[in-house]
């Protein structure tokens, strides 16, 4: 029998991002293998991988199957194409996943029966400057106020739950993230306004997540709260149960 995820609750691994014995990328579906083989860096490839093939075993383990059985749904909401949320649908209820991975670090969520968005990101840099257009006149000012050294991992703070917020609804970046208002880096996780938020307005609950001082992470879910639990888990380790 599969192991029980409570309808209030949300599990969330936390996982390194290295590369898997070759066997297990036969987890993966067909569309899955086709994504990997069309991202063009290494890393990445290694990354998505590695996210996919701990999310099949994630929802194997609740669903009460094996990873190769599977079967995610993931539709887009603005042009329905399969890169949306994923879903996975079962007697008991949909399982909700979402999978995000940032340099060495790969975050899987699941919750049963309320959408989740997780994300996490390195504190580092990625062109010459903090990129400020991603925040709202309210979060601009707050970064400004803040004194140099601290303003990075303050903007990386803010992307994270913003981030973490539009993948629960499943906006993604084709909406502006500085059209959304979260609360001060300091503060806790909260989302304070919306602006052009398209319908349907399902209320949401941002979290922060422990991943260390290298990193920061958010949980969203949409329509209630949920009690999270981290977990920090070993793929090689979890495969080996197959």
């Amino acid at each position: 029998m599969g192991e029980r995820l409570g309808s209030g609750e949300c599990l969330v691994w936390r996982c390194p991002a290295g590369p898997l014995p070759a066997p297990l990328h036969a987890l993966l579906d067909d569309a899955e293998q086709a994504r990997a083989r069309n991202l063009g860096h290494d890393a990445a490839r290694t990354r998505f991988v590695t996210g996919r093939v701990m999310a099949r075993l994630l929802a194997a383990r609740y669903a009460d199957t094996t990873p190769r059985q599977v079967v995610f749904t993931s539709t887009c909401r603005h042009c329905t194409g399969p890169h949306g949320r994923l879903e996975v649908h079962t007697g008991a209820g949909v399982l909700h996943l979402s999978v995000s991975h940032s340099a060495e670090r790969i975050l899987v969520a699941i919750a049963r029966d309320t959408v989740c968005g997780v994300d996490i990101e390195r504190v580092a840099l990625r062109g010459d400057r903090i990129p400020v257009s991603a925040l709202s006149p309210v979060e601009r000012r707050v970064l400004a106020d803040l004194p140099q050294p601290r303003r990075l991992a303050a903007f990386i703070r803010y992307w994270a739950r913003k981030e973490a917020i539009l993948k629960a609804t499943g906006d993604g970046l084709v909406l502006s993230p500085a059209d959304l208002t979260v609360s001060a880096p300091d503060a806790s996780a909260r989302l304070l306004s919306w602006e052009n938020r398209p319908s349907p307005h399902v209320s949401v609950h941002l979290s922060d997540l422990a991943v260390g001082d290298d990193y920061r992470a958010a949980l969203a879910t949409l329509g209630r709260p949920l009690s999270i639990v981290e977990r920090d888990v070993d793929p090689l380790a979890e495969a080996s149960h197959l």
